[in-house]
C-alpha cells in the first residue's frame, strides 16, 4: 500500500467507522495521477482526445486536416501533442504514453506502414524513427496502430468484453473500410499482422483481379462521393436527402455482404460498425445493414450490427499506453 501511495497511484478516501476497533482510512485510486493522449486519423478529420487512469477520455475534440498521413503525423510531434495538454488543462509530468492510429498497415516488428493510398502512402514506409524522435521528444512510450484495432481494443475495454472471453468483428468505415477481430478477449494480429485487411477483398472473381475490384474501390467513401460527382471534402461536411439515400444503399448491402462472409467463418458474439461514414449517414445507414442480415439469416446466423462513436479509437490506442505504464508500475 505504502509503494502505491509513493507511486502516486493511491490516496486517503473516506474514514469509515466499524463496529469494534478503530476508524479505518479507506483507499482510493488517484483520477489525476497519469494520462495519455490518442490521435486517430479518419478521411479529413482527426479525432483527438485525453484518457485518464481509468480508460476514461476526460477531453476530445476534432480537427479538420488534409488527408495526408505523413503531414498529420508531422502536426503530432510538432505541436499538437503540446496544444492537446494545455487545452485539457493537463501538466506534461502526468503523461505517461501517446498513442496514434492511422488507416493503414501496420507491422509492429518491422515498424513499417504500407496500404494507406486513401491517406497518401503508396508503398512501404519505415517509421521508426518518427517514433524514436516522438519518445525523445516527450519522454514517453508512443504506441502506434491500425484504425481498425485501435477501435476494436476501445470498443473490448468499454464493453468489458475481456469478462467471458469476448468475440467481436468490427468493421471501420472512415477513410476507406477496414476490419479488426477479437477472439477470446484479446485482439488477433495474425502471422503477418494483417488481421481484418478486408480493404482489398475481391467482389468478383469474373471480373478484373485488381484494385478496382476490391471492397474498398467500390463502397469507400471517396469512391462513392466521386460516382455521385460530390469532391470528398465537400461530402463530408454534408450531403442532400436524395444523395444520402443513394448512398446508403450503395455501400449497405455491400457492407452487409463482407459482414455475413466474415462472420460465417468467425461466429462472433459481437458485431460493431464505427468510424466517419456511420456518423455521416446516421440511423438509415444501420438499419439497411441489420435488414440485409436478416436477408441472408438462412445462410447464417448473425448478431444485430450495433454502432461506436471513432472517439472509441482514441480510447484503445491511448488506453494500451495507461495499461502499459500501470503494469510497468506495478512490476515495481
Amino acid at each position: 500500500t505504502d509503494f502505491f501511495m509513493q507511486q502516486g497511484l493511491l490516496e486517503a478516501g473516506e474514514e469509515v467507522v466499524l463496529s469494534v476497533g478503530r476508524p479505518s482510512q479507506m483507499l482510493k485510486v488517484k483520477k489525476d495521477c497519469m494520462y495519455s493522449l490518442g490521435f486517430l486519423l479518419e478521411g479529413i478529420y482527426l479525432y483527438m482526445g485525453v484518457v485518464d487512469i481509468f480508460g476514461s477520455i476526460v477531453y476530445k475534440k476534432i480537427l479538420e486536416v488534409e488527408p495526408d498521413m505523413m503531414t498529420v503525423k508531422t502536426q503530432i510531434k510538432e505541436h499538437l501533442v503540446t496544444e492537446l495538454l494545455k487545452e485539457a488543462g493537463i501538466c506534461k509530468e502526468k503523461l505517461v504514453g501517446i498513442g496514434i492510429a492511422m488507416p493503414v498497415s501496420y507491422d509492429m516488428k518491422s515498424r513499417t506502414i504500407s496500404n494507406g493510398r486513401m491517406v497518401k502512402i503508396e508503398k512501404e514506409i519505415y517509421i521508426g524513427n518518427y517514433l524514436d524522435e516522438m519518445e525523445a521528444l516527450y519522454q514517453v512510450p508512443i504506441f502506434f496502430d491500425n484504425d481498425a484495432n485501435a477501435e476494436c481494443l476501445g470498443v473490448n475495454n468499454a464493453r468489458n468484453l475481456f469478462d467471458g472471453g469476448g468475440d467481436m468483428l468490427l468493421f471501420s468505415l472512415g477513410t476507406g473500410i477496414g476490419a479488426a477481430v477479437m477472439l477470446d478477449g484479446k485482439l488477433r494480429r495474425g502471422f503477418h499482422e494483417r488481421c481484418g485487411e478486408i480493404w482489398p477483398n475481391v467482389l468478383n472473381s469474373m471480373g478484373e483481379l485488381g484494385p478496382e475490384n476490391t471492397l474498398e474501390n467500390q463502397i469507400s467513401l471517396w469512391r462513392v462521393f466521386e460516382k455521385n460527382g460530390m469532391e470528398y471534402r465537400e461530402g463530408a461536411k454534408g450531403m442532400s436527402p436524395r444523395i444520402r439515400t443513394q448512398i446508403v444503399e450503395d455501400i449497405a448491402k455491400e457492407l452487409a455482404v463482407a459482414i455475413h462472409n466474415a462472420n460465417t467463418l468467425m461466429d462472433c458474439k459481437e458485431l460493431v460498425v464505427c468510424g466517419q461514414v456511420i456518423e455521416l449517414l446516421g440511423e438509415p445507414f444501420l438499419e439497411a445493414v441489420n435488414r440485409y442480415l436478416e436477408e441472408m439469416m438462412p445462410l447464417g446466423k448473425h448478431p444485430r450490427v450495433q454502432v461506436e462513436s471513432p472517439f472509441c479509437g482514441i480510447a484503445g490506442i491511448a488506453g494500451q499506453c495507461i495499461e502499459y505504464q500501470v503494469e510497468k508500475t506495478l512490476e515495481g
